[in-house]
């Protein structure tokens, strides 16, 4: 359908209608068919976008499969020279910090520093901080 309609009404496809091709088929679990569009797409010279690239990423990041994750994004940064957003690197991060691979995959050498990090450091000292004031009003009070 895509190939063939874009021919019969003579338009060529552009980087926001492949993107959106893709989503839709990411959405609809059809990641092979996803995959054969990508590649449709640089063989006729193209390349997918940054969005593209960051659907890929959260799809595998949501399915917990860090390795096709990874390599989406090294081939994000060589393409691009930058990685997909900070919402598609979430659940990669999170699986890395939960299996202690951060420095081991080089996570933030290959995209940066998780920006979220301070608050979460944050949030981990004020509960720990709350827990010793109630169970010491519970013992005094």
């Amino acid at each position: 359908f895509y190939d063939t309609e874009y021919k019969k009404h003579g338009m060529t496809p552009t980087t926001h209608s492949d993107r959106l091709v893709l989503e839709m088929l990411v959405n609809k679990r059809r990641v092979g068919r996803a995959f054969k569009l990508k590649q449709d797409v640089e063989r006729d010279g193209r390349n997918l976008d940054l969005l593209s690239y960051g659907t890929l990423v959260e799809h595998f990041g949501k399915h917990k499969q860090l390795g096709s994750a990874l390599l989406l994004i090294k081939e994000c940064i060589s393409v691009h020279g930058s990685p997909p957003g900070e919402r598609s690197l979430k659940n990669i991060r999170l699986i890395c910090r939960q299996n202690n691979l951060t420095e081991k995959v080089g996570l933030d050498k290959m995209v940066g520093e998780d920006p979220l990090e301070w608050m979460r450091r944050g949030e981990e000292l004020k509960r720990v901080r709350n827990k010793r004031a109630k169970s010491s009003a519970l013992q005094y009070g």
